[in-house]
């Protein structure tokens, strides 16, 4: 059963909505250590500035979390240039991505009216920390009135796919009346294979796209009788993209990048490169994009 979480925000959550921020390392860690995959964490508006006046002290957002730890200075969210203080992308760079996130709509929504009294230790722990409320106080917030908005996605390439990535591991686990909704789709992955004889030399390397690279792997492994000649395909590296465009984008510049080094053969195939520089292309193209 889905824990219930609170914390102290200075707005509600966007549309598209904020990952769940936090100012520390360490405040990131505990929540990872406190929270399970698909618990939820209500968000209240501080009673000060930059909080307005009409958030303050009220439930104004859900989160349903993951583990994914990611950085506010990956996704492009507002920046309050003129007032540095306040600028939450410097403020609170640690964060989680989450499963899903709701703006609460209902009128009713003053935290102190739903839950009743709270220690001034929860209080005074809930500005920096997600602090958990027993099943029972929790059952008002999870009455509310509330509208889903999408999470924002990392602006990287290499960030998207990770995403990605979490987002089928998940599916279909959080499935529910106040959940989010995860379809089972294949994830695209970029990925590197490496041709190596009996010694392990690696004597060429091949670059494509995939939602299974392991297979890929084997396909190629058929004619080539590894028992036979000593030479095997294997899985160099294989990193996670958004979409099936994206993947094949990313391979034809990685390509691009070592055009000298293809094969004439076979165009998607490089001789002559170490394996370690694929990577840093692959990585600094996702990176990028």
């Amino acid at each position: 059963m889905s824990k219930v979480f609170f914390t102290y925000v200075w707005g509600p959550p966007g549309n598209p909505a904020w990952p769940l921020t936090f100012a520390t390392k360490a405040a990131r860690s505990h929540a990872k250590k406190v929270l399970s995959e698909g618990d939820f964490v209500f968000t209240i508006g501080t009673r000060g500035d930059p909080t307005g006046a009409e958030h303050r002290g009220k439930v104004l957002g859900v989160f349903q979390v993951s583990d994914l730890e990611v950085n506010t200075q990956d996704y492009d969210l507002p920046r309050n240039h003129a007032r540095p203080e306040f600028d939450g992308v410097t403020r609170f760079p640690y964060a989680l991505h989450p499963i899903a996130v709701w703006q609460v709509t209902s009128p009713n929504n003053m935290f102190s009216r739903l839950v009743g009294p709270l220690t001034p230790n929860h209080h005074l722990q809930a500005q920096s920390k997600i602090i958990e409320l027993d099943a029972a106080t929790a059952v008002p917030l999870l009455s509310l009135e509330r509208h889903q908005v999408s999470p924002t996605l990392p602006r990287t390439e290499f960030g998207r796919g990770l995403v990605a990535l979490k987002n089928s591991k998940l599916a279909p686990k959080h499935q529910g009346n106040f959940s989010g909704t995860f379809g089972d789709h294949d994830v695209w992955f970029v990925y590197a294979l490496v041709l190596q004889d009996v010694r392990k030399k690696v004597l060429a390397i091949k670059v494509g796209y995939s939602f299974e690279p392991e297979q890929r792997a084997a396909a190629h492994n058929g004619p080539m009788a590894p028992e036979v000649t000593g030479l095997k395909w294997e899985v160099f590296l294989k990193q996670a993209t958004s979409s099936e465009d994206a993947a094949r984008q990313i391979e034809q510049a990685v390509l691009a990048k070592h055009a000298k080094h293809r094969l004439a053969s076979n165009g998607e195939i490089i001789a002559g490169v170490d394996p370690l520089a694929i990577a840093s292309t692959i990585a600094d193209v996702m990176r990028n994009n």
